[in-house]
């Protein structure tokens, strides 16, 4: 069994220090995440909240398949091809 002991980080962002407990050590360890955080709580935070105030961007493109208008979440790079629901769900299976 892995003994853990607290530690002090240094955050990517801020630069701030920022103590890694022994708690979130455990729950590191049973997620199978072998590398200690980068940001502290803070930036952490910050970091998902611009995330989910950003809008998706839709992208209007044509099925490969089928040829049938649809749009992305995402803007496609041309290297692979783009599906309509219907047409992505058969490729699936």
């Amino acid at each position: 069994m892995m003994s853990f002991v607290d530690q002090w980080l240094v955050c990517a962002d801020c630069g701030k220090q920022f103590l890694w407990d022994v708690g979130e050590q455990v729950w590191f360890a049973s997620k199978k995440l072998t590398h200690p955080p980068t940001h502290c709580k803070v930036c952490r935070d910050r970091r998902r909240d611009e995330r989910h105030q950003q809008p998706r961007q839709f992208s209007k493109v044509n099925c490969e398949r089928c040829g049938s208008e649809t749009y992305v979440p995402f803007v496609p790079q041309g290297t692979k091809p783009i599906y309509c629901r219907m047409c992505f769900n058969q490729e699936r299976r």
